[in-house]
């Protein structure tokens, strides 16, 4: 077990909010040690909400290379479509919370907190735009 009761706890009293149901698409390589434990982490959380289903692809995410697929890599889909949402490696430590609240966010539909003037400009983009999100104590 990977998650302390604890944390389960806390965590399915936070899916309880889902409204809509999310899958995770994982993609694990079976040569990794960390697949193993990506499919534990995430068979621990869809256990937790009957609003999250986990699925297991043996294909390359897309736009990705099997190169650039260095470790375990989770994609969050909504409705059949995916939401743009992946994480490289296993999600736990400071990732955890926002995990949590992406999935519950997404089941909402996903509205981004962000002010009309950021949505006038992303509404405007002429070119595809990439974003990367880190997430560090620092």
């Amino acid at each position: 077990m990977l998650l302390p009761s604890d944390v389960q706890q806390s965590v399915k009293q936070a899916l309880e909010s889902l409204t809509e149901p999310v899958t995770v698409k994982l993609f694990l390589k079976s040569d990794e040690a960390s697949s193993a434990t990506m499919h534990e982490f995430w068979d621990e959380i869809q256990a937790l909400s009957p609003k999250i289903t986990v699925e297991e692809s043996a294909s390359v995410p897309t736009g990705m290379t099997p190169d650039e697929m260095e470790g375990a890599v989770s994609e969050v889909w909504l409705g059949g479509q995916w939401t743009g949402i992946r994480y490289l490696g296993i999600p736990s430590g400071y990732e955890f919370g926002p995990l949590i609240e992406t999935l519950v966010e997404v089941s909402h539909g996903g509205s981004p907190e962000l002010g009309a003037p950021v949505m006038d400009w992303l509404k405007n983009l002429q070119d595809p735009l990439r974003l990367q999100v880190f997430v560090t104590p620092t």
